[in-house]
């Protein structure tokens, strides 16, 4: 029974977690990120002082010091498969936590981690004191693109440092976030935007949406590749589309209704079969220790699709999966997306 000072977790909250469960839509993002109409959970013993409100913008930024500080160790190579699996088990297991109400056991989790993760692998030890305001990118830029029956897209662009030089159209990677996350994550996070800056050395401009429109069919996608097509002027043969987790979903979703305009699709722990005639080849990673869409799911989706492939990233868990994922599905799309 908890104390007077802890209320239970929103009845709305389980409810939610519980359909997006039998959907396979639970990123650990949704947790960071996401919720913006479920109450904030006070955690705290009981008693008259009043206890400290951990917010959606505290386990946000928690997510970032881990996400730096992860990158960080990983393009060093300091990480060792032992270190690799446990941080990734202790993440999607205090991302899960929150279910049950424990915000501030989430955050405290995250936290730890990151220390042992400083600790083990000797990299400095990342302040995220705010939410980012600016972007690390050259030639990033926020856009509202009205999509189908006049909604509202937030969009990030971001184009490469040389595309003036560029001696034809650039081509586009279209990256779409998991479920709870935004427009910025690709840009932001998930890997210290490693799709934004690989995506410009493959002379790619990056379009990351909110994926939400995405998921209901291919409206949104023409709608976005029209007005990037009037602004920047791509190559529209180069398409290429990486989603993760509920953005997998919604990338397998582009690759059935709109084969013809995608040259290619990676799907990052998630995804679901693309069975259609003309369909584009499709990568999906599988993640080893996800708890939240188990490989065998993944690979199942491959298996179901003519045009797909699998693949696993051992000793890695839902989220901080997309790294190496990013990096592995653009080196696959660069080498002219095998099947």
């Amino acid at each position: 029974m908890p104390s007077a000072s802890v209320p239970m977790p929103h009845p709305a909250a389980h409810r939610l977690a519980d359909r997006l469960r039998r959907a396979g839509h639970l990123p650990a993002l949704f947790v960071l990120l996401g919720m913006a109409t479920l109450p904030t959970i006070v955690a705290g013993q009981a008693g008259p002082a009043p206890a400290p409100t951990v917010t959606r913008d505290d386990l946000a930024r928690a997510y970032l010091r881990m996400d730096r500080a992860y990158a960080t160790a990983d393009s060093l190579g300091r990480i060792t498969d032992s270190t690799r699996a446990l941080v990734n088990r202790t993440f999607d297991r205090a991302t899960l936590g929150f279910f049950g109400g424990r915000f501030g056991a989430a955050v405290a989790s995250i936290d730890s981690s990151v220390q042992h993760l400083v600790a083990v692998t000797r990299v400095d030890a990342p302040a995220v004191q705010a939410l980012p305001t600016r972007s690390p990118f050259p030639g990033d830029g926020r856009r509202t693109i009205t999509g189908p029956a006049g909604a509202a897209i937030p969009v990030r662009i971001v184009v490469p440092p040389a595309a003036g030089a560029a001696r034809r159209p650039l081509g586009v990677l279209l990256a779409l976030h998991g479920a709870g996350g935004d427009e910025n994550m690709f840009v932001d996070a998930y890997g210290q935007g490693i799709a934004a800056r690989l995506a410009g050395e493959l002379g790619l401009v990056l379009v990351s949406p909110t994926t939400a429109p995405f998921v209901r069919g291919g409206e949104a996608l023409d709608s976005v590749l029209a007005a990037v097509q009037r602004e920047i002027g791509i190559d529209t043969t180069r398409v290429y589309v990486i989603g993760h987790s509920m953005g997998a979903g919604a990338a397998a979703t582009l690759a059935r209704t709109r084969p013809a305009r995608i040259a290619a699709v990676v799907c990052l722990a998630g995804g679901a079969p693309v069975d259609v005639p003309g369909a584009p080849p499709v990568l999906f990673i599988g993640a080893a220790l996800d708890p939240i869409i188990p490989a065998a799911r993944v690979r199942a989706a491959a298996a179901a699709s003519p045009t797909g492939r699998y693949e696993e990233l051992a000793h890695e868990g839902h989220t901080l999966m997309v790294r190496r994922g990013v990096a592995r599905g653009l080196a696959w799309i660069a080498a002219g997306a095998p099947r």
